[in-house]
């Protein structure tokens, strides 16, 4: 089984790009799985985060992965495989900044943001170093939960196993909607292309 596809690449905006299948569907399932088993052992702590009934957690990467048919190297070479995406999408060289698990329940939602700036100014905040995101989906099977742009013609269904990696700043001012129905899975990252390295 191919684990990583490059293939089902659309950009559908110059600093927007979009795989498909990126992961196969057996996987995306594994995983969620996982997570469950990672909850009851204590090596995954959904924490709240900021937007309304969404929850965040570290990517566990415990031993007992491989019961659940995820090769034992996969969560290593799939941060390497997102970066990949998101250099594609740049065209350039970044650099991580976060890595994490997510969770959406019924009601979850966020709302329109700029992922580096304040909504209203280009000028950089606190999170300067997000530039760059991705989001891999690992179900779809939820409703509501749209990935969507204030100021383009862009709304994103999650599919299973599909990737999205865009530019977060101000000229892409975007939103989650909110989930009506079920739970929405993800893997979500920040990226920075800035040479100077922080401390």
């Amino acid at each position: 089984m191919k684990l990583f596809n490059f293939e089902n690449q659309n950009r559908i905006k110059e600093d927007v790009l979009i795989i498909e299948n990126f992961i196969p569907d057996s996987i995306c399932d594994s995983i969620i799985k996982y997570w469950d088993k990672a909850v009851d052992t204590g090596s995954l702590m959904w924490e709240p985060i900021s937007f309304y009934d969404s929850f965040a957690s570290n990517v566990p990467d415990d031993d007992y992965k491989t019961e659940f048919g995820i090769p034992e190297t996969f969560f290593i070479e799939l941060k390497e495989k997102i970066k990949e995406a998101v250099e594609v999408c740049r065209g350039d060289k970044v650099r991580e900044v976060s890595y994490h698990c997510q969770k959406w329940i019924e009601g979850a939602y966020a709302g329109f943001h700029s992922d580096n700036t304040p909504i209203a100014s280009p000028e950089y905040n606190s999170f300067e170093r997000s530039k760059w995101a991705s989001f891999l989906y690992l179900n779809d099977d939820f409703e509501g939960g749209a990935l969507n742009f204030r100021d383009h013609p862009i709304t994103i269904a999650p599919k299973k196993g599909m990737l999205v990696a865009f530019a977060g700043g101000h000229h892409n001012i975007h939103e989650v909607q909110m989930i009506t129905k079920g739970q929405r899975w993800t893997i979500g990252s920040f990226w920075d292309n800035n040479e100077v390295v922080y401390s």
